[in-house]
């Protein structure tokens, strides 16, 4: 099969490392693939070839088999161009409930609103979004090249001391939870803890956050390829997703790098058992430093969650997602046809 990509960019963002990810996957087997991007290319290396345009059009879009488009900002220029027997629309989390993007309702309710197929990367997202939009859905799994961040240090058994906590996301991004995870970290150290804080983002260091608990390192757009280095100076990763969130990467991505994960009770989390993650309620953070501290005090329960979240993240493979995409393309093509 064609298949072209299409992006709004090669940025800062776990769902454009999905994306990257899965194409090169798709060209290991042989089918010709294509990054379309309005976008300037950096943040993110790829071994597919590139093609910058200044916009999504019939004059712009390759002719393909298949056009993936990757946001809702995609969706309708894509199709509009009409350049490929099938596209397909790839959600990795629905945004309309984001309050950052009240202002892009309607164009986002447009988007989900066109007659094409919809791949999913939660199976959360499809009793949420078929009775609103038309379909037919298929769900993939979510991604991730375990072995790109193996831990150096794979046999340690507890903590460091002082420990470091990681928060990954904007601070700016409410449905993210940043606020309620540094709020947790703060609790932590007016309790006597010397618990040193980890930041990475897309966006610069606010006045606002550094006032709730200011790090002690902040990453600012840290390349790709920087990351595994990054996830290896943690001891705990916290997550503090609302609902909204689809299946965000830097869990797995702490797993895979032998990194214990709290998490927020989320539908897009069920996937993960119980012993790979304590989780905690949304918004709560009191019970953020609660379950730091029980990991960071609890060597054994500690290295437990590592060793399981170092198995269970080899299991997120990116051959198992492209075996089911490869499986639902096909399918579609077929229906089109007919």
């Amino acid at each position: 099969m064609r298949i072209a990509w299409v992006l709004e960019d090669l940025g800062v963002a776990g769902g454009v490392r999905v994306v990257v990810e899965l194409a090169e996957a798709f060209a290991g087997r042989g089918h010709d693939v294509l990054l379309v991007t309005r976008g300037d290319p950096g943040w993110i290396r790829t071994r597919v070839p590139v093609l910058r345009v200044d916009a999504f059009d019939r004059g712009t879009l390759p002719e393909a088999d298949v056009h993936v488009a990757t946001f809702y900002t995609t969706v309708e220029p894509t199709v509009r161009a009409a350049r490929a027997r099938l596209v397909v629309h790839f959600c990795q989390g629905y945004e309309a409930p984001h309050p950052h993007l009240a202002a892009e309702l309607p164009r986002i309710v447009a988007a989900y609103r066109l007659p094409v197929p919809k791949v999913v990367v939660s199976a959360h997202l499809v009793p949420l979004l078929e009775p609103l939009y038309p379909g037919p859905y298929f769900v993939v799994p979510q991604t991730i090249r375990a072995e790109s961040f193996a831990p150096p240090d794979p046999d340690r058994a507890a903590p460091r001391d002082p420990p470091t906590v990681g928060v990954v996301g904007p601070f700016e991004a409410v449905m993210k939870g940043i606020r309620h995870a540094l709020l947790g970290v703060a609790r932590l150290r007016r309790e006597g803890r010397d618990v040193r804080l980890h930041r990475a983002s897309q966006l610069p260091l606010s006045t606002q956050e550094r006032g709730l608990c200011a790090p002690d390192a902040y990453g600012l757009g840290i390349p790709a390829e920087e990351m595994p280095a990054w996830y290896a100076g943690l001891d705990v990763l916290v997550h503090p997703s609302f609902p909204a969130e689809g299946f965000p990467l830097p869990p797995l991505e702490a797993m895979a790098s032998g990194v214990p994960v709290v998490l927020t009770d989320i539908p897009s989390f069920a996937p993960l058992p119980a012993d790979a993650a304590t989780r905690v309620p949304p918004g709560d953070p009191e019970a953020v430093a609660t379950a730091v501290a029980a990991l960071l005090d609890d060597h054994e329960l500690w290295a437990g969650r590592r060793r399981r979240g170092l198995e269970l993240a080899r299991a997120f493979s990116v051959g198992r997602a492209v075996d089911t995409m490869e499986e639902a393309f096909q399918k579609m093509s077929w229906s089109a046809k007919r």
